[in-house]
Parts: structure tokens; sequence; C-alpha cells
């Protein structure tokens, strides 16, 4: 059977590329679509690969990568009903070759894990250590698309980039012949209404985060006259640090102070860590997940506590921030820097979704818990009685 496929620049770079591809560019620029016809082409051509697509959530994924998929499928005439598994979201070719689609969730269940190709769209909605898993098992090749919405202080340019095997290749939607000429007058406006996307979603360059969730105000010092709230704190180990910050008020204020961030820490570490900190029985709260080290930590004498993590608590923490001036001090440097890293995710139409990139975000995170756990109004007015007898 013969196919005629149309491809584009960027279908030529990804077959040029060593072992990581990288492909920035601005919106409708083809980059997604010319990885997923390189794969296919790849796993029909070649026997027994094992060929995985990777976004941050399976749900991003069906509206997105998985529907491309399919209808290039469908244009080729090559699409099988039969050959593809809803339930494990893998379509199996006649030679053995397989495409898996895989939510970051799937990916941890299957992290032992190996495949020849990976293809991860929307890259910055990964962690470092997400990239890292998926990254270390791939053996021919890795190929990764994004919007360059976000900092340059993002792992992508500090060490997909300066990779040894990397290359970088960056599109806008003038590489993309088959674009209808209504969006190309669309991306064409932004020159003048708004020339930061047009840089990024146009251009296909870095420019200043898009998207940033809070924004702050550096201080020297936090002000005598606010009020202790409590302390917030994060773990991590090998790749991930493990954090402590203070969060104090006063009004609408919150003031911010990082005292630790600091990979590799075990619970001993911890502890005289937090020994060495005039803590007292001042509150700590700390994420929920790690209950052996909440325990450790709290027989060592601290009153740490587990702050409570629901379906939607991620958002319900920035909205109680979001009720606050933010105010960090210089000292900060690590809370600086991921503040201006923590952005809302963009879709691969360049539009804001109500939810946060999983990245840059553990002092935020050990706020967030502080803040969740003191200020919302239930916990403000505990214990607060308004009586009326008659």
């Amino acid at each position: 059977m013969e196919l005629q496929i149309n491809t584009t620049k960027t279908y030529r770079d990804i077959e040029n590329s060593r072992k990581i591809c990288i492909l920035q560019g601005g919106t409708r620029s083809g980059k997604s679509h010319s990885a997923l016809q390189w794969l296919i082409v790849k796993a029909l051509s070649e026997p027994n690969l094992v060929v995985s697509i990777v976004r941050k959530s399976f749900p991003s994924m069906r509206v997105s990568i998985l529907r491309d998929f399919k209808d290039i499928m469908k244009q080729l005439g090559i699409w099988e009903e039969d050959s593809y598994s809803a339930t494990e979201h893998i379509y199996f070719f006649d030679n053995g070759s397989i495409i898996e689609f895989l939510s970051i969730d799937n990916a941890e269940k299957r992290k032992g894990t190996s495949r020849d190709y990976l293809f991860v769209d929307e890259s910055n909605e990964l962690s470092r250590e997400d990239w890292f898993q998926l990254f270390i098992r791939t053996r021919i090749k890795s190929i990764i698309a994004y919007n360059p919405s976000f900092g340059t202080n993002n792992y992508i340019f500090n060490e997909i980039h300066t990779h040894p095997e990397s290359d970088l290749f960056i599109s806008t939607f003038h590489d993309n012949p088959f674009l209808e000429q209504s969006i190309i007058e669309e991306i064409e406006r932004l020159k003048e209404t708004n020339f930061e996307y047009y840089k990024i979603y146009g251009l296909g360059q870095p420019g200043n985060n898009v998207g940033t969730i809070f924004t702050i105000n550096l201080i020297d010092e936090i002000p005598m006259e606010s009020d202790f709230v409590a302390f917030g704190m994060d773990y991590g180990y090998s790749i991930d640090p493990t954090t402590l910050v203070t969060v104090s008020k006063k009004d609408n204020n919150l003031y911010l102070d990082e005292l630790l961030f600091k990979t590799n820490m075990v619970t001993g570490d911890i502890v005289n860590y937090l020994k060495s900190l005039d803590i007292g029985r001042n509150e700590i709260w700390a994420d929920s997940a790690e209950g052996r080290l909440i325990e450790e930590i709290y027989r060592a004498g601290f009153n740490i506590k587990p702050a409570k993590k629901g379906p939607d608590s991620v958002k319900m923490g920035i909205d109680l921030m979001m009720n606050y001036k933010l105010h960090v001090t210089k000292r900060s440097k690590n809370m600086i820097r991921e503040f201006s890293e923590y952005v809302w995710m963009v879709d691969k139409n360049g539009n804001f979704e109500n939810k946060p990139v999983d990245y840059s975000n553990h002092t935020i995170d050990a706020i967030r818990y502080a803040v969740m756990e003191t200020l919302t109004q239930k916990k403000i007015n505990a214990g607060k009685y308004t009586i009326s007898i008659r």
C-alpha cells in the first residue's frame, strides 16, 4: 500500500535530529502534527517498536494530540478501530509496533517500562522529574514540543537545551503551508494588539512569563507589626528540594520568608535543622502525602500537622493567596524565582487553562499548605460566636 504524506520543514528537522529533538515554536506552526506524522511513519516502517506519546493529563491529551493522531491515521486511510484499545490507549500496528498515549499518572504506573521513541507534547507542563524518568527509559530518540510562554529559568532551557545530544528547531506559523489565511491574519494581528504574545505565539521566541499567577513585592524584612501565621513545609529528596517557609500577616498583606530549600535531606537532617530554629510549638503545616515523615518529625517534638489535600486543593490555595498582597524577603532567592516561573497551563491554541503548571512550586506549595489551614474564613472565625438572647 502506497501512502502519500504531505510534510513540512519540521518533519525533516525531526528526521535529521539527534537523541533529543526540541521543537520550540509559535501557535499553529505544525510542531505536534509533524511529530505525529514522523512517529506514525516509524511505526509503519520498523517492526516491534514502542512509541510513547505523553501529556500531563489525559483530558488534555484526549482533546489534542490523541484527536490529531486519529485524524492523521484516517486521512492516510489506515485507521482500524479494532486496532485501538480505548482501555489501554494503545494503537497496535500489524508489524508489532505500538503507539501508546500516556498521561503522567499512567506514565508513573509504567515507570519501569522502556520505549524506543518518546514524544512529549506541551513539555513545559511536566516537572523535571517527570521528564527525567521518561527520558532515561527511551532508547533511540525523544521529541519535545512547546510554546515558549514560560521563563527561561525553566529546566527545559537550562538542562534539555544544553544536553550534548540535543538539537533545537524553532518554527512559526509561516512554516505551516496548510494553515488557513484567516488564522494567519489573526496571528499577525497580535503584532498590533499584544506584541509580547506575538513574540511567543507568532515568532516562537521566549518572552516574559505569560500567565504568571502571582505578583510579589520584595521587602528587606518582615515587618515587626505583622502577626506570625504558621510555617509551611514541602518535601522532596534527590531532584525536588525540601522547603520550609514562614507566613506572617497584617490586614490584607502576607509576608513570606524562605528558611529552607535543600535536596537530599532525610528525616534526621530535617529534625536537626528545625532544632536550630526558634520554632517552639508553632504550627508547621506539611504535605500530607508524607505521613511517616510527619510522624517522625512530630515525635521529635515539633507541632507538625498534615495539610488536607482534596481534588481542588491547589486551586483553592491559589484563590486564598490571591486575597492578599504578597511580600517576599529579598533573601528568599528560590522563592522569588519560583514565583516568577509559576504560571497557568496553556493549551495548544495559546489559551490559559484554570490550573497551574506543576513546576517551580516547592516554596509555593509550602505557603499554600499554611494558608489553606489557617486563613480560610472558617479557620479565622473558629471559636468566635455572636450570641443573641431574647
